[in-house]
């Protein structure tokens, strides 16, 4: 018997470690690589994937820093 589970569910479960890089930018990363990175941009939060800022993919923009990181850690091939 195999016991596997849907990626979504072991997304749900990843554990991500935050660290504040500037006064505006949160870097977003697991146990062994980095996710991507928080800015806060004129009242709102953009959730940048990819390990360097300045060439992020934007995955969006949202009014509170846990929607970012919940967006980050969300994404697939987060995990």
């Amino acid at each position: 018997m195999s016991t596997t589970a849907p990626t979504d569910v072991l997304r749900r479960m990843a554990r991500v470690i935050t660290r504040t890089v500037s006064s505006d930018l949160v870097q977003v990363s697991t146990p062994d690589r980095v996710l991507g990175h928080v800015r806060a941009e004129q009242g709102t939060y953009v959730a940048l994937r990819g390990a360097d800022p300045r060439w992020g993919e934007v995955v969006g923009r949202y009014p509170t820093e846990g929607l970012a990181l919940e967006a980050l850690r969300q994404r697939k091939r987060s995990i």
